[in-house]
């Protein structure tokens, strides 16, 4: 969306044992900044980012199987989720600068039958809470606050203001031909 070109490099860390302890806000934020350091830009700024759902302060972390997404599912039912994101950019002289996105989603109540459903068709694999609201779940949430794109990926105001920053050409959305 932002015609910026990217290479994709995942960073090898890890998480469980660099966010053990920490609220949801503050997982985010120090997971998003040791990504972000732990990868050469090789002369170019490092973008990173790290996403969490959270239910009453509670990170709402990626369903190890199909039971435990069937768990998160059922937890979330009727509840209201906070998904949270930090993005952090590494500029070309080493300096991290990051912004935190906080978007507010109500679940609805979700009915056994939708819950089994929706985990047939795989998208609450290697998701937040177990919930794609991209894919198949977007019918189960409803946003109340917040962004979108943060919900669905990387918030774009925070990402555009960072990038920017870093001295990166940026198309924002609506603006691509």
């Amino acid at each position: 969306m932002l015609q910026v070109p990217v290479d994709v490099v995942p960073a090898d860390l890890d998480e469980d044992a660099i966010s053990a302890g920490l609220d949801p806000m503050e997982a985010v934020a120090v997971l998003a900044k040791a990504k972000a350091d732990a990868i050469d830009g090789g002369g170019r700024p490092v973008l990173a980012a790290d996403t969490v759902a959270s239910l009453d302060d509670e990170i709402m972390g990626k369903p190890a199987d199909r039971d435990h997404a069937r768990s998160l599912l059922r937890r979330q039912s009727g509840q209201i989720v906070q998904v949270i994101s930090c993005v952090a950019v590494k500029a070309v002289d080493g300096t991290v600068d990051d912004r935190i996105a906080i978007s507010t989603l109500q679940v609805h109540d979700l009915s056994d039958e939708a819950i089994e459903t929706y985990l047939a068709t795989g998208d609450a694999d290697d998701k937040a809470g177990a919930l794609a609201v991209q894919g198949a779940a977007k019918e189960f949430t409803e946003l109340l606050d917040g962004s979108r794109s943060n919900v669905v990926g990387l918030p774009l105001a925070e990402t555009i203001e960072l990038l920017r920053n870093a001295g990166v050409d940026v198309t924002e959305p609506g603006a691509v031909d």
